[in-house]
C-alpha cells in the first residue's frame, strides 16, 4: 500500500513538471480549421479541461484521470515520426505546463502549434498560437498580446458581440476567424457569411476536417 501511494505521488510530482502529460489520443492528419486549414500535422490531444462548453465534441477529454500520464520523450518521438507540424490541442492544453514538451519537440527542429482557449497562463515554446476563447471562462490577459489567430465558435447570433469583444483586446496581427458550431452551421454558416462580408476584418473557418470525414 504504501509503495503504491509513493508511485502516485511520484507520477503526480512529474505530471505537475510537464514531464508526465495525460495523453488522450495523438494521430497524423489534416488540419482542418484556421489559418492552416489543409495541412498535414500530428495531432497531440491532452486530457484535462474545465471550461465546460455545452457543445464540446470531445467531452471525454475533460477528466484528465481518464487518460494515461505518459512520459513527454514518448510524445515527442511519435510525433517526430510524422510530421514537422505539431499541433497541441485538448482539453485545455494549458492546464499543464507546456515548456517541458514543447522544448523537447523544439530540440527536434519541428514547428509548434497550440488551440487553447487561453483559460490559463501561457506555458511553452510556440510557433503558433491559435486562442480560441470560451464565455464560461475567459482567457488569461497575457495571451491575447501573443495569439496569432483568434478563432471564435458561432452558435448563435450574441457569439458575434462576444466575437468583438474578444477581437479588441488581441494585438494588430492577430488574424480573425468566425467558425461555425458544427451541430448548427447549416442555422449558422450564412449569417457567419453576411457578417463576415459586412465586416472583412474576419475570416470564416470551417471544420474542413469534419466535412472530409478524418479525424
Amino acid at each position: 500500500m504504501v509503495e503504491s501511494k509513493v508511485s502516485t505521488n511520484e507520477v503526480s510530482v512529474l505530471v505537475d513538471q510537464g514531464l508526465l502529460l495525460p495523453l488522450m489520443e495523438e494521430f497524423y492528419t489534416i488540419q482542418g480549421e484556421g489559418f492552416h486549414q489543409g495541412t498535414a500535422a500530428y495531432f497531440i490531444r491532452l486530457g484535462g479541461c474545465d471550461v465546460g462548453c455545452h457543445w464540446c465534441d470531445v467531452k471525454e477529454s475533460w477528466n484528465a484521470e481518464t487518460h494515461p500520464p505518459t512520459g513527454i520523450q514518448s510524445i515527442v518521438e511519435n510525433a517526430a515520426k510524422y510530421s514537422d507540424t505539431i499541433v497541441v490541442t485538448g482539453g485545455e492544453p494549458l492546464m499543464w505546463d507546456m515548456h517541458p514538451l514543447t522544448e523537447a519537440l523544439k530540440a527536434k527542429n519541428l514547428n509548434i502549434h497550440i488551440e487553447t482557449s487561453g483559460a490559463y497562463p501561457l506555458t511553452g515554446i510556440w510557433d503558433w498560437i491559435c486562442l480560441s476563447p470560451k464565455k464560461n471562462k475567459l482567457p488569461e490577459g497575457r495571451i491575447y498580446d501573443k495569439a496569432n489567430e483568434l478563432k471564435v465558435i458561432v452558435y448563435n447570433k450574441h457569439d458575434l458581440i462576444f466575437a468583438e469583444q474578444e477581437a479588441a483586446k488581441t494585438n494588430k496581427n492577430c488574424i480573425l476567424y468566425l467558425q461555425p458550431e458544427w451541430s448548427v452551421r447549416d442555422k449558422v454558416t450564412p449569417m457567419i457569411v453576411d457578417y463576415v462580408m459586412a465586416n472583412p476584418k474576419w475570416k470564416v473557418s470551417l471544420q474542413t476536417h469534419k466535412y472530409l470525414n478524418i479525424p
